[in-house]
């Protein structure tokens, strides 16, 4: 089997942790064919090598114990805008990775580099094979946040020194590779490659309880997820459905902004904050939810989903969804088809949407029918993966 080194900044840390699991998945698909080896940051309480489902996990220390938490927990860029004092974490985190990337690089016989994110994985892998290896081939992917944040001269440049530097470069939306195309000269090397959910054995249909008003979100309580919007939109349909319930899943640096916002609008009691939980277990509350929401909107720094996932989980576990219209949404929902969409931030036309679905049950029937099927053929794991796999078999043959 060839080897493949992953990079990445995001990767479950232990079993059962709440981390995103979108590139431990994608390993194990590249494990049909390929031997994925993981390079990823130490954090306090993981394992410096293991083995998680067959997948060999390298994890880099880049400081003091105490001090790791640059990575996970919302991710790098989240970190430092919570504490602008990380950024003195930057330069030993980069050292570090470089100088792990050269070690296994050295040790083992990869053939090929697959870098998450074009900042830093990818810059630091093109780098690398610049100077030290350049028998490898690099294959980056962005997954969004590395694309529409960061966009200072020196970021913009970094970016497209990845981008024309690497063998080849997935974006996870059409709507992401539409911004390259707009926004820069678009190099020949890129393609549209979603991530993947396991839409065959995880995320499926369950028995729906009675309670047609509840609503589900799912995801990090960060700016760019819009739970603002939605919880405004709350307080607009409190008189009318006064027994609505939304059960938000998920934890992070805006709960304290969000809770505070649902009491001062007094829609605290319509609102279930059940914080962060394992991976595991968030089919289970798509399974009992009709409606899942997904009010996403680009935040102040620009930063904005590269997909949406949430949207295809819940789709495959046979929820309507009501989404905003943000552009990498587009990919998974398409308005009266297999969802709702409405204008990203803005929670009357949000209400006006959940109000129609609440009322209509011919058109819920109608979107609920079109649900899991609408995503099963594209978004699936098994052709996610058959994807990656070819897309790693034409790099490797190109000379």
């Amino acid at each position: 089997m060839q080897t493949i080194l992953v990079l990445t900044s995001t990767y479950p840390r232990w079993k059962n942790d709440v981390e995103p699991a979108f590139v431990s998945q994608l390993c194990k698909q590249l494990a049909r064919v390929y031997q994925p080896v993981v390079l990823a940051p130490h954090y306090p309480g993981a394992s410096r090598h293991e083995y998680i489902d067959g997948i060999e996990i390298y994890r880099f220390r880049y400081f003091l114990p105490f001090a790791e938490h640059l990575a996970y927990d919302g991710g790098i860029l989240t970190n430092l805008g919570k504490n602008p004092l990380k950024l003195l974490l930057v330069p030993f985190f980069l050292v570090s990775q470089s100088y792990w990337i050269l070690r296994l690089c050295s040790s083992r016989s990869i053939r090929l580099i697959h870098a998450h994110w074009l900042i830093p994985q990818g810059l630091l892998a093109v780098l690398v094979r610049k100077l030290r290896c350049k028998q490898i081939k690099v294959l980056c992917t962005s997954h969004g946040g590395d694309l529409y944040s960061m966009k200072s001269g020196l970021m913009n440049g970094l970016k497209a020194y990845v981008l024309r530097n690497a063998d080849h470069v997935t974006v996870v939306s059409t709507a992401m590779h539409r911004h390259l195309r707009d926004t820069s000269r678009l190099p020949g090397n890129i393609s549209v490659q979603p991530m993947g959910v396991d839409l065959t054995g995880t995320f499926r249909p369950g028995e729906r309880s009675a309670m047609a008003t509840d609503l589900l979100f799912v995801g990090r309580l960060v700016e760019k997820k819009g739970v603002a919007t939605l919880v405004e939109s709350l307080a607009l349909l409190k008189e009318e459905f006064p027994g609505l319930k939304l059960t938000c899943v998920g934890d992070g640096p805006e709960r304290h902004v969000i809770e505070q916002r649902a009491r001062e609008l007094q829609v605290s009691n319509m609102i279930s904050f059940r914080g962060a939980v394992p991976n595991h277990e968030i089919p289970g509350f798509y399974q009992v939810t009709r409606i899942a929401v997904v009010p996403s909107l680009v935040a102040s720094s620009g930063d904005q989903e590269g997909l949406g996932l949430v949207a295809v989980e819940a789709l495959g576990c046979g929820c309507a969804v009501i989404v905003s219209d943000l552009p990498a949404l587009q990919d998974v929902v398409k308005d009266n088809y297999n969802g709702l969409v409405f204008r990203a931030g803005d929670p009357s036309d949000l209400a006006d949407n959940l109000r129609r679905l609440l009322l209509d049950e011919a058109l819920y029937d109608r979107l609920t029918a079109a649900a899991r099927q609408s995503v099963t053929g594209k978004f699936d794991w098994q052709t996610v993966g058959d994807g990656y796999i070819d897309t790693v078999r034409r790099c490797l043959a190109v000379a």
